[in-house]
C-alpha cells in the first residue's frame, strides 16, 4: 500500500468495505433494478468507491460496468457527451466481444472503426449506423439532440441484450450534466429525459455520484427530482479517527505518535485526499518521528502552496462580496445570517441569499435552519489566510 492522490482502489482502497459489499450485492443480483446515487462533498473518496465497484464487477461474466466521469468534458456540449459515453460503453465491451475474435486482433482495433467490427461479428443492433452517424458528426448540430440522448441509452441497453448481460452504467457528477450546453445550458430537462429513457431500459442498471448536495436533490433526493426513489442513496462521510490511524500505520515507515494523529485528523477533517497528501509529504520527509508541530509545519506548505492550486480556480467565480462573507465567516466562526449581518453593513436578507449561493457552489452546508457551516475544514483555514475579513 501507498499514499496516492488518484482514486484509490485495491489494496490502497481501505475503510469503505460496508458500502462496496452493499453495492456489490445489490447490482449483481439480476432480480433487482435499483442503482446507487453517492453524496458526499469533493475529495470525499466517492470516485474511490464506484472504481473499486467497477474493478470487482469485471471479474463477474454477466456483468459489463462501465465508468464515465462527467468532469473529464472539454467542450461540455452534448455531442461530446454522448460520444465519450459510447466510446466508453464500446470499450468496456470489447473483453466479451472477443469471444468471438482473437483478443490481440480485437484490443488493436481503434474504437471509431468499432462499428465494422459489430457488423462482421453478426452483431444485430439496429442502432449501429445511426451512432456511427453522430460519432462522426461530432460538433453538427443536424441531429436532434433529444434523439441523440436516446440512442446512446438505447445503445447500450441493445450491446447488453445482444451479449446476454447486464450494464451497469456510472456517470460520476452526474448532475454536472445539467451544465452540458446546446445554445444555452441544458438544465433540468436533460435529467427528465434520461428519467424517461431509463425507465424503458431492462438490461441497465445507472449508477450517479455528486459532490454538491443542492444539485443532487435537483437530481434524485428530493420528492419533485426526476429520479427521486431510483437509487439507493448513500452520504459519503470523511473517515473516522479509527480509519485515519489504520491509513496512516499501515503506509507510514515513520514512526508517529497518537497526538500526531489526532492533529492530523483535526486539520484534515478526515477527508481522505488531504490525509493521502500529508502522508505522501511526511513518507517523504526525513524525520525519524513525528509529532504535531512537524505535522502542522507540511500543513502550512500544503496551504502556501497545492492548496493555492486546488481552491483558486473554484474562487475564482466569486464575488468580492462573496469572498468577504466567507472570510468572516472562516475568521470569527460565524454561522448565521445574523451573525454575518452584525459583523456588515448588509441587511439580513440579502446575507441568506448568499447562504443559498453557497449552498448550490458547494462550499457551505446547513447544519440546521438558518445555521451554515463549510463543508470543507481545508478550504475554511485557506480562506482564513487568504482573504482578510474587510467590511462588506
Amino acid at each position: 500500500m501507498a499514499f496516492t492522490l488518484q482514486p484509490a482502489v485495491k489494496d490502497d482502497f481501505v475503510n469503505r468495505e460496508d458500502i462496496l459489499k452493499e453495492m456489490l450485492s445489490t447490482l449483481e443480483d439480476e432480480s433487482l433494478r435499483m442503482g446507487f446515487a453517492l453524496v458526499g462533498p469533493r475529495r470525499i473518496g466517492k470516485t474511490s468507491i464506484l472504481k473499486e465497484v467497477i474493478r470487482k464487477l469485471e471479474k463477474k461474466k454477466s456483468i459489463v460496468p462501465v465508468y464515465f466521469s462527467l468532469w473529464d468534458l472539454v467542450e461540455n456540449t452534448l455531442p461530446e457527451l454522448c460520444t465519450r459515453i459510447t466510446l466508453s460503453i464500446i470499450e468496456s465491451f470489447k473483453p466479451h466481444l472477443s469471444l468471438k475474435l482473437k483478443m490481440k486482433q480485437l484490443l488493436r482495433v481503434p474504437t471509431l472503426k468499432f462499428f465494422e467490427v459489430l457488423r462482421s461479428l453478426d452483431i444485430k443492433i439496429s442502432l449501429l449506423d445511426e451512432i456511427e452517424l453522430a460519432l462522426k458528426m461530432g460538433k453538427s448540430r443536424e441531429i436532434d439532440h433529444n434523439t441523440l440522448v436516446e440512442k446512446v441509452f438505447s445503445f447500450g441497453e441493445e450491446m447488453a441484450k445482444e451479449n446476454g448481460v447486464r450494464l451497469i452504467l456510472v456517470l460520476d457528477e452526474f448532475p454536472s450534466i445539467m451544465n452540458i450546453k446546446d445554445k444555452t445550458k441544458l438544465g433540468e430537462g436533460i435529467i427528465r429525459k434520461i428519467r424517461t429513457i431509463y425507465e424503458s431500459l431492462e438490461n441497465t442498471i445507472l449508477c450517479i455520484s455528486g459532490s454538491i448536495r443542492k444539485t443532487m436533490e435537483i437530481t434524485a433526493l428530493s420528492p419533485s427530482s426526476a429520479f427521486y426513489r431510483q437509487f439507493l442513496i448513500k452520504n459519503i462521510e470523511p473517515f473516522n479517527l479509527e480509519a485515519t490511524k489504520e491509513v496512516l500505520r499501515n503506509n507510514l515507515s515513520i514512526k508517529i505518535s497518537a497526538e500526531a494523529i489526532n492533529k492530523i485528523y483535526e486539520l484534515t477533517g478526515g477527508i481522505p485526499f488531504y490525509l493521502q497528501f500529508l502522508g505522501r509529504e511526511l513518507g517523504r520527509s526525513n524525520f525519524k518521528s513525528i509529532d504535531p508541530p512537524k505535522i502542522e509545519k507540511i500543513f502550512d506548505e500544503f496551504l502556501l502552496q497545492e492548496a493555492d492550486i486546488l481552491f483558486s480556480e473554484q474562487i475564482k467565480s466569486f464575488s468580492d462580496k462573496e469572498k468577504m462573507i466567507l472570510s468572516r465567516m472562516a475568521w470569527y466562526g460565524l454561522k448565521t445570517p445574523s451573525e454575518i449581518q452584525k459583523s456588515s453593513v448588509e441587511a439580513s436578507n440579502v446575507i441568506s441569499r448568499y447562504m443559498e449561493y453557497f449552498l448550490v457552489k458547494g462550499v457551505l452546508e446547513r447544519e440546521k435552519k438558518g445555521i451554515y457551516q463549510f463543508i470543507d475544514p481545508v478550504f475554511k483555514e485557506w480562506v482564513k489566510r487568504r482573504f482578510m475579513p474587510t467590511d462588506l
